[in-house]
């Protein structure tokens, strides 16, 4: 099992490796930047069916620094709210915990 990422495009892959394996509950900056090398409207982050995963303290300044628009919210919500931004046709990007 791995934590996925599904880009803009519908593009989907394995997250960063050494990450997405029953995954880390740390997501990086770097993981964050990489996400927006593909220019989102918006991402959504699944934190896990138990909100177990969160973003860094280096993720999240970035997200304030660069003004983006970022959801983090249980795994089944946060596909959900992709697949509703997608049909309303936004540009949007996910990173989804897919364990706890």
């Amino acid at each position: 099992m791995y934590d996925v990422v599904i880009l803009p495009d519908g593009t989907v892959r394995e997250r960063e490796p050494g990450k997405g394996r029953v995954g880390s509950h740390s997501i990086t900056r770097r993981e964050i930047e990489t996400i927006c090398e593909f220019q989102p409207d918006v991402i959504m982050v699944g934190t896990g069916q138990s909100e177990l995963v969160a973003l860094s303290v280096d993720a999240r300044e970035y997200v304030e620094e660069a003004n983006l628009t970022l959801f983090c919210m249980p795994s089944s919500q946060a596909v959900k709210r992709f697949n509703q931004l997608t049909e309303e046709g936004k540009r949007a990007a996910t990173l989804i915990h897919i364990t706890c």
